[in-house]
């Protein structure tokens, strides 16, 4: 299975939190609201890495919560902990933690946090909560068709909401434009199919084959894009997607290497000048039964 370190995850957790709808959210959880609210809602975040998906929805969707952060890294899983742990006591709120558990007693949102250590590969041996919130973030686009349908067929018998976001969709936009920008997000898109360790990844294909599976398991959807916008100040980041899509790129088309990296210097060159910018598409998705 594809693996990402703590560092770049870090790296991207303001873009994406920025790149994400609030607004969609809050539709989620006015459905949310019509239980009686006595039970905590629990919620199954898929691949959780170091939590930030947790950080992001935890405040918005408010009330008594019962996480379960999944993930086949159990180094990223103790790096979600010590995150979490600081992200709660800079807010104000009251932190206990046992092992790898955390209680956060917040003004606006109370949450039990639980880590568990699985290879995701294998969906059917996840549970889900009935009634509860299925949730992930920047999975889809890395997994199969075969997983994602699996994935909908449980979600379906659990009666589980869903919420899947920031799974990215082929867009992206590099200013000031090259003339080899083009061919390499198609060849980093190729590249994208390739398998992650759930079989062929479905890419960028990912949002809209979601969107199939669920809405024809009579799911009630919302969907927005939430594309990162990444300011020429943000220098990091930028080089990391260059790299990334050079990296991809080479792999799919080797004897490209000379005008591959060519590209790759003048972009790395506009990133230095500081008149560089990037956006790269993403979409996010609620449902409900």
């Amino acid at each position: 299975m594809s693996g990402f370190s703590a560092e770049w995850l870090e790296l991207r957790e303001p873009f994406d939190a920025a790149a994400r709808s609030a607004a969609l959210v809050a539709e989620l959880r006015t459905h949310l609201a019509q239980g009686d609210g006595a039970a905590p809602l629990e919620v199954v975040d898929l691949g959780a890495g170091a939590g930030s998906n947790l950080r992001y929805l935890a405040p918005l969707l408010g009330g008594k919560q019962s996480w379960r952060l999944v993930d086949h890294d159990r180094a990223l899983l103790d790096a979600a902990i010590v995150a979490t742990r600081v992200w709660a006591e800079t807010r104000g709120a009251h932190v206990q933690q046992q092992g790898s558990a955390l209680t956060v007693r917040a003004a606006d949102f109370v949450c039990e946090v639980h880590c568990e250590h699985r290879d995701l590969r294998d969906i059917a041996g996840v549970s889900l909560p009935a009634h509860g919130l299925v949730t992930a973030a920047a999975l889809l686009d890395l997994v199969s068709a075969k997983w994602l349908e699996a994935l909908a067929r449980r979600t379906t018998a659990a009666l589980a909401y869903v919420c899947f976001v920031l799974t990215y969709d082929g867009r992206s936009v590099c200013t000031p434009a090259d003339p080899e920008d083009a061919a390499v997000l198609a060849l980093f898109n190729r590249h994208q199919h390739g398998d992650k360790g759930f079989g062929p990844a479905l890419g960028p294909d990912a949002a809209s084959v979601a969107v199939s599976a669920f809405a024809r398991r009579d799911y009630h959807l919302s969907v927005r894009p939430s594309d990162w916008r990444i300011d020429s100040r943000d220098a990091a980041i930028q080089h990391a997607l260059l790299d990334g899509w050079l990296g991809a790129a080479l792999e799919m088309a080797p004897d490209r290497t000379r005008d591959l990296t060519a590209w790759h210097e003048r972009r790395r060159a506009l990133v230095a000048a500081g008149t560089a910018t990037l956006s790269v598409g993403h979409v996010d998705l609620v449902g409900w039964l």
